[in-house]
C-alpha cells in the first residue's frame, strides 16, 4: 500500500520531433533579459545630475551615440540635449519636474517634439497630456524669428509675450548652440 505522502513518479511524455526540448529555460531567459540590459547600458549616456530632479547635470564623455553619429552639432543638441562643443545644456521645469518623467530622466528636444519635430499629443501617465507644438522651422517661420525662439526657448515665451505652459522646460543653452540648433530645425521637412 502507499502512503498518501508518496509521490508518483511523472510518466514521461512523448516529445514531437520538430521540438527540442530546453532543460533550463528558466536560465536561458534570465540569460537573455541581462544580455539585453547590459547592451542597453551600453547606449545609455553617462549622465550625472549635479540637481537632481532639474535636469541639469553634465554628460561625461558626450554621448553614447558615438563620433559621426549626427551630421551637425544642431541635430546633436536636438536629440540628446548635448553640444560638441562641450557646453553644457542644462534645464529647469519641464515634464521631469511634474513628475512625469520616471527617475528623473534627462530631456531634449525630441523627447516632445519627435524626432521629425512635429510634437503632437502625449499622454504622460497619471491622466495627464501634454501638446507639444511642431518646431520644424518652416512651421515656425511665420511667427518666429531667432530672438523670438531663443525667449521661447530659455524664458518660457511665446512671441506674444504670454508664458508658455510648464511643459515646456526653461533652456541654459548658449547663443552659438541655440544658432546650430536652429540650423538643425531649418533641415526638417
Amino acid at each position: 500500500m502507499r502512503s498518501p505522502f508518496e509521490r508518483k513518479a511523472p510518466t514521461p511524455q512523448a516529445v514531437p520531433p520538430d521540438i527540442i526540448p530546453c532543460p533550463v529555460p528558466g536560465f536561458v531567459v534570465v540569460s537573455l533579459f541581462a544580455m539585453t540590459a547590459l547592451l542597453l547600458a551600453g547606449c545609455a549616456p553617462s549622465y550625472r545630475p549635479t540637481k537632481p530632479g532639474t535636469g541639469q547635470g553634465m554628460m561625461s564623455g558626450g554621448t553614447a551615440w558615438g563620433v559621426g553619429a549626427f551630421r551637425s552639432n544642431g541635430e546633436r543638441i536636438y536629440f540628446t540635449a548635448t553640444s560638441e562643443r562641450g557646453t553644457e545644456i542644462t534645464y529647469t521645469g519641464g515634464p521631469a519636474s511634474s513628475g512625469w518623467m520616471m527617475g528623473g530622466g534627462r530631456l531634449a528636444c525630441a523627447s516632445c517634439h519627435g524626432p521629425n519635430g512635429r510634437g503632437g499629443v502625449h499622454s504622460m501617465g497619471m491622466m495627464q497630456v501634454m501638446d507639444a507644438k511642431d518646431i520644424r522651422w518652416s512651421a515656425l517661420q511665420s511667427e518666429f524669428d531667432a530672438e523670438k525662439f531663443r525667449l521661447a526657448v530659455v524664458k518660457g515665451q511665446d512671441p506674444d509675450g504670454t508664458q508658455l505652459k510648464p511643459d515646456m522646460p526653461r533652456w541654459n543653452i548658449g547663443d552659438d548652440d541655440l544658432a546650430d540648433l536652429i540650423a538643425y530645425l531649418k533641415t526638417l521637412p
